[in-house]
C-alpha cells in the first residue's frame, strides 16, 4: 500500500495504460461478438459476415489514403489553431471525396462484384451494407487520429470504445440471428458515422482564412498518407498468404492451424498496440522540437525494452503453448501446437515491429515502413512456398511467415538504430540471455511438478502464476542491472 500510495503517473504513461485498457476492452467486445454471430447467424451468415469485414479491412488502407496516420502526426506539429483546422478539414475532404468515388464503384458495378466476392447474388444487400461500413469507419478514423494528433487520448479512447466497442457489442447481441448479417454490417457502419457530430462542430469552429489553408495541408496529407497505403495491405498480405496456400499443400484444416498460430501474434499485440498510438504525436511534437539527443535515448530505451521482455515472453510462451492450446480450443487442435510454437518465435521482432513503427512514422516522412513490409511480404511468400513443399508442410509455410516477420522487426530497429546511431553495448544480452536460461530451466522443472496434481486449465492457471512471479523477479534482475529504460519506467511511474 505504501508504494501503491507513491503511484504518480507521468501523462505518457497514464496515456498508454489507458489506450492499453481501451484495446483490451476492444478485444474482450470482439471475442463476444464473435461468440453471438457465430451461435446466431449459423456457419454461412457467419461466414458472409467475416468476409465482409475483410473486405473493408483490406479496402480501409485505401479508402482513407493512411490519413489516420498523417493527420496525427501533422496535428502534432501544428503551432496554433488555424493550422489544425485547415489539417482536419483537408482530411475531411480526402475522405469525403474517396468515399464519393468507392459508393460511385461499387453501385456502379455491385452485381459483378458481389458474385466476385460473395460467389452469389443474394448477397447484394451485404455488399451494399459494406460500402456503407467502409465509408463509416473512414469517419471514424479521422475523428479518432484527430484528437490523438492534440493529444486527447482519452477522447480518442472514448470514440474507439464507443464505435468499435460498445454499438458492435449491442448490435451482435441484438441482431445476431439467422439471416441479419445485412443487418449487423449495416448498423456497426452507421454507428461509425456518429463521428459526423464532432467533425461537424470541428468544421464549423474552424478559423480558416484563405483556401491555401486547406489545401496546402492537403498537399503534405497527400504526399505522406498515399505512399504508406501499399504498407496496410503489405500487412494483410503477411497474415493471409499462410492460410490462402495451405490448402494446396495440405488441407483447409492447415489453414484454420494457422489461423491460430496468428491468433496469438495479434492477442499479443494488444498489450503493445497502445504505445504506438500514444508515441506517434508526442515523437512527431519531440522531433519537431529538435529534441534529438532525448529522442535517440528513448528510442535505445524502447529498443532494449523490446529485447528484454521479448525474449522472456517469447520463451515462457513457446514453453506453455501446448497447455494455451488445449484449454483454448480443445485437444482436438493439438495438431495446430508445432505452428503456434514456430509463430510464438516471431513474437518478439513482430511486437518490435508494432511499438517502433509509430516511431519511424514520426521521424521520417519517406515510407520506411511500407518498403520495409513489401520486402517482409515477398520474403514470406517465397520462403513459405519453398518450404512448404519441401516436405515440412504446415510447419514449412509457418517458418517462412516467422522469417519474414524477423526481417520486418529488424528492419525497422535497424532503420532507427542507423537514422541516430545508436549502439547496442548498453542491451546487456550476455547477463539477460543467461537469466532466461535460468527461468527457461525453471519453467521446465514446474511444469513436470505442477503436473502431477493438475491438467488442462488448473495446469495453465498454477503456470500462468508461477510465470507472473518469475517474470517479476526478471523485472527486479533488470532492475539491480541498472537497465537504463527500467529506470525511465520507474521516474514516469513515480512521476512529480
Amino acid at each position: 500500500m505504501k508504494i501503491l500510495s507513491k503511484i504518480n503517473l507521468s501523462p505518457f504513461l497514464r496515456d498508454v495504460i489507458l489506450t492499453g485498457i481501451t484495446s483490451v476492452l476492444v478485444v474482450i467486445s470482439l471475442i463476444f461478438v464473435t461468440r453471438f454471430l457465430a451461435m446466431g447467424l449459423g456457419p454461412e451468415g457467419f461466414g458472409a459476415f467475416a468476409l465482409a469485414r475483410r473486405l473493408v479491412s483490406f479496402i480501409l488502407p485505401f479508402s482513407t489514403l493512411s490519413l489516420g496516420i498523417a493527420l496525427t502526426r501533422y496535428l502534432a506539429i501544428s503551432e496554433d489553431n488555424t493550422t489544425r483546422s485547415g489539417y482536419f478539414i483537408a482530411a475531411a475532404v480526402i475522405i469525403v471525396c474517396t468515399s464519393m468515388l468507392i459508393l460511385l464503384f461499387g453501385y456502379a458495378g455491385h452485381d459483378r462484384l458481389t458474385i466476385l466476392i460473395f460467389h452469389d447474388l443474394r448477397y447484394i444487400d451485404l455488399f451494399h451494407a459494406t460500402l456503407v461500413m467502409i465509408v463509416g469507419y473512414g469517419v471514424y478514423e479521422i475523428i479518432y487520429a484527430y484528437y490523438r494528433g492534440i493529444q486527447r487520448i482519452d477522447i480518442a479512447n472514448l470514440w474507439q470504445i464507443v464505435v468499435m466497442a460498445i454499438f458492435p457489442l449491442l448490435i451482435a447481441y441484438v441482431y445476431g440471428r439467422q439471416n441479419g448479417e445485412v443487418s449487423v454490417i449495416f448498423l456497426m457502419g452507421l454507428a461509425a458515422f456518429l463521428c459526423l457530430v464532432p467533425s461537424a462542430v470541428l468544421v464549423k469552429k474552424a478559423p480558416l482564412k484563405s483556401p491555401a489553408s486547406v489545401l496546402n495541408p492537403m498537399g503534405d496529407l497527400m504526399r505522406y498518407g498515399v505512399p504508406r497505403a501499399p504498407g496496410g495491405l503489405a500487412l494483410y498480405g503477411m497474415l493471409v498468404i499462410g492460410p490462402l496456400i495451405a490448402p494446396y499443400i495440405g488441407t483447409l484444416k492447415d489453414a484454420g492451424y494457422l489461423v491460430i498460430g496468428q491468433s496469438v501474434l495479434r492477442v499479443t499485440e494488444t498489450f503493445v498496440v497502445a504505445f504506438g498510438l500514444v508515441a506517434l504525436p508526442k515523437v512527431t511534437q519531440l522531433f519537431s522540437e529538435g529534441k534529438i539527443e532525448f529522442l535517440k535515448e528513448r528510442i535505445n530505451d524502447i529498443i532494449a525494452m523490446i529485447l528484454h521482455v521479448g525474449i522472456f515472453a517469447s520463451v515462457q510462451l513457446f514453453l506453455l503453448s501446448h497447455e494455451i492450446v488445449v484449454v483454448w480450443l480443445g485437444e482436438e487442435y493439438l495438431p495446430a501446437v508445432p505452428v503456434v510454437k514456430v509463430l510464438i518465435v516471431a513474437s518478439c521482432p513482430y511486437l518490435g515491429y508494432v511499438m517502433l513503427r509509430s516511431i519511424i512514422d514520426a521521424v521520417e516522412v519517406r515510407a520506411v515502413n511500407t518498403l520495409n513490409l513489401l520486402i517482409a511480404l515477398v520474403i514470406a511468400t517465397i520462403l513459405s512456398v519453398s518450404l512448404g513443399y519441401s516436405g515440412l508442410g504446415i510447419v514449412g509455410i509457418a517458418l517462412g511467415i516467422m522469417i519474414g516477420f524477423f526481417f520486418l522487426g529488424v528492419s525497422s530497429a535497424g532503420f532507427l538504430v542507423k537514422k541516430y546511431s545508436i549502439t547496442l553495448v548498453n542491451m546487456h544480452l550476455v547477463p539477460v540471455l543467461l537469466v532466461n536460461i535460468m527461468f527457461t530451466l525453471g519453467t521446465l522443472l514446474l511444469k513436470l511438478y505442477v503436473a502431477r496434481y493438475f491438467h488442462s486449465f488448473g495446469m495453465l492457471a498454477v503456470m500462468l502464476v508461477i510465470e507472473l512471479v518469475f517474470f517479476a523477479l526478471y523485472l527486479w534482475f533488470l532492475d539491480r542491472r541498472r537497465i537504463q529504460w527500467i529506470q525511465e519506467f520507474k521516474i514516469r511511474l513515480f512521476h512529480t
